[in-house]
């Protein structure tokens, strides 16, 4: 938006060419996601057990994702005409947003340990009980929250370079950047991928010997989780890098790079449901199958 021209005389010349392309994304993930997370937790809630965690856990996904896209409206007028919703409303919308970001990047992960402890250590994984399973989902939140919480410090309106007001991480030095910009890429980037690699790794190492296990839709999921998730969250993370390294301040690579990094919310809801029928319905009383057991078995002795 540095290029726009604020006495251009029509609309659509007005748009420079990365804001109708972010914008463009993110309609069309607010289209696609929303009705695709609602209709999530509609099957979740009518297959979910007393005794079963990974559909309340997928459910909790399916949460943390509709809430980061429901405010997308907001945030596409916000890039085509400014932000004009004032102070508050902008540290309370981006704190929900990066509060739905990180505990849909801590579901995943918490996905991710669930299934390799319940198929390979499944009597410790018992011994959690429904309490210690509720606690991990409160925690996720809990936890999902305190590390959003600098968006309610940072997140300032001011006036930018095309005339428009915006809404936006406003850090003081480049030294305050550089922290919080390294502890996003961290917590939301770089530690989910390398426990989802490893834990599914070692889950497929493991019982790789069993047939069905090969057969198993969870394989596949498995695969796309960690390739989506790599897809669309590396192209923001680089310019994270990038900005901490030659301190740039660059519009049109946040708003593209950011627009991409929604696409995890908005194809979560197929990859998780849709496509892994079998993980919803054949595992959700949390037990890993007799085949899968008797590997495990197998490979402690």
């Amino acid at each position: 938006m540095d290029n726009q021209n604020i006495s251009c005389d029509s609309f659509f010349t007005c748009i420079s060419a990365d804001v109708l392309v972010s914008s463009t994304v993110l309609g069309l993930c607010c289209v696609l996601g929303v009705p695709g997370n609602l209709a999530v937790l509609v099957l979740l809630a009518r297959h979910i057990k007393e005794g079963s965690f990974t559909p309340k856990l997928m459910l909790s996904l399916a949460v943390s994702d509709l809430l980061s896209l429901i405010f997308l409206p907001v945030w596409i007028y916000a890039l085509l005409n400014g932000w004009v919703f004032g102070q508050a409303l902008c540290k309370l919308f981006s704190y929900v947003v990066y509060w739905s970001l990180y505990s849909s990047v801590l579901s995943v992960t918490l996905l991710s340990v669930q299934r390799y402890l319940q198929v390979l250590y499944p009597q410790r994984w018992a011994k959690l009980g429904q309490k210690g399973q509720k606690g991990l989902i409160f925690g996720i939140w809990t936890l999902g929250g305190t590390l959003a919480s600098y968006a309610l410090y940072f997140r300032n309106v001011k006036l930018k370079k095309d005339g428009l007001l915006h809404c936006y991480q406003d850090y003081t030095t480049h030294h305050e950047k550089v922290i919080f910009l390294l502890f996003e890429n961290l917590v939301m980037f770089v530690l989910p991928l390398c426990s989802l690699l490893s834990f599914y790794f070692q889950l497929h190492r493991r019982i790789n010997q069993s047939a069905s296990f090969r057969r198993h839709r969870l394989t596949k999921l498995a695969i796309r989780i960690v390739v989506t998730f790599f897809i669309f969250g590396t192209p923001c993370m680089i310019n994270n890098f990038v900005d901490m390294a030659v301190s740039w301040e660059s519009d049109i690579s946040y708003n593209v790079t950011g627009a991409l990094f929604f696409i995890n919310s908005c194809v979560n809801p197929f990859l998780y449901a849709f496509s892994a029928r079998t993980l919803l319905f054949r595992l959700d009383s949390d037990q890993p199958n007799q085949n899968e057991s008797s590997m495990t078995q197998h490979n402690h002795n």
